[in-house]
């Protein structure tokens, strides 16, 4: 277990819930609990990766963590200080420290602003202290670490390929010298061969400055290339935590064993052996979250105990796991 003093980021049952209309003026409001009690920390360069199917609540959970959307409770630690209190002017003053990349770079990125404009306006905001020269300075320095040239600087995003517009989105956050980097997802929406390139260019970037990151994605096959430790999320609760190889070697929650299934694998021979039960169903609405276990509906081996009690964290070998049966050892064991 992580000290206080070494933990950069550390999460409380944080809990994000909406209110909805209900439809008619004699229904009752709906809640949608898109994060539901999650807890996590982060030491100082480390990376944690966080995964689930998209409607999970990862990006609800990443603009939580930055005030971007409200919190309903739980806390919320960076770097010691509660964040959930803060008021406006100090939550900016924070954001210098903690800053995001986001999936759609293209979409993220200003189209009317060039691509010197888009780099320099966190530094206008958050660091006004710099003059003009020394913005132009670190904007052509940022450039060349992510990989741009200095004759991008005048050019506009949607000139670039997506994998070029996320160099981009990664020079932004990076240029007012932040702490904390939370990656939402941020190679989803690129081809294979150009992920691995952005991934690389993270790890690099992170050896350099000493940053650590919060890495969210849908699949497995990114993370296990850049994070340490592994939070699975499902319907906005925690399923497991675990190291990378723990994760990778021996799943224990069933939700964690239908990811790891989902990850394509080149051998043919080593996919047969792959002994894994089909997990059939969609993720059900947040709006209306199965009692007990979240994941039941889709678990072959939910039993009653799952419908009637909501599972909590608890160590099982290496991982904690939020499953009533987790220390059956259910499932597989992944070699390799």
């Amino acid at each position: 277990m992580m000290e206080q003093a070494d933990k950069l980021l550390e999460v409380t049952d944080l809990k994000v819930h909406f209110t909805l209309p209900g439809g008619g003026w004699l229904r009752n409001n709906l809640i949608l609990r898109a994060v539901d009690g999650v807890s996590f920390s982060v030491a100082p360069g480390d990376t944690l990766g966080i995964v689930g199917e998209s409607g999970c609540g990862k990006s609800t959970l990443a603009r939580a963590l930055l005030r971007l959307v409200p919190v309903t409770s739980g806390s919320i630690k960076f770097k010691g200080q509660e964040l959930t209190t803060l008021d406006d002017a100090a939550m900016r003053r924070i954001r210098r420290n903690a800053q995001i990349i986001f999936q759609d770079p293209l979409a993220s990125l200003d189209p009317r602003m060039t691509v010197g404009n888009i780099i320099t306006e966190p530094m206008r905001a958050l660091m006004p202290e710099l003059s003009r020269t020394q913005r132009h300075q670190r904007v052509l320095a940022m450039m060349q670490q992510v990989g741009l040239l200095p004759s991008h600087i005048n050019r506009y995003a949607h000139e670039f390929s997506g994998g070029q517009a996320q160099r981009i989105g990664i020079a932004r956050a990076l240029v007012v010298e932040p702490a904390l980097v939370v990656c939402d997802e941020p190679v989803s929406s690129l081809d294979v061969s150009i992920k691995s390139q952005v991934i690389n260019l993270l790890q690099n970037l992170q050896s350099e400055r000493g940053l650590t990151y919060l890495f969210i994605a849908h699949d497995l096959t990114s993370v296990r290339h850049i994070a340490q430790r592994v939070v699975v999320l499902y319907l906005g609760r925690v399923m497991e935590v675990a190291n990378r190889d723990a994760i990778y070697r021996q799943p224990r929650h069933p939700y964690t064993q239908m990811l790891i299934a989902a990850v394509p694998i080149p051998d043919p021979r080593v996919a047969r052996q792959r002994k894994v039960s089909v997990v059939r169903g969609e993720l059900p609405s947040p709006l209306k979250p199965p009692s007990g276990c979240a994941f039941r509906t889709r678990c072959p081996w939910a039993i009653e105990r799952c419908a009637l009690e909501r599972p909590e964290l608890r160590m099982i070998g290496n991982s904690q796991v939020a499953c009533h049966r987790a220390e059956e050892n259910l499932g597989f064991k992944l070699s390799g």
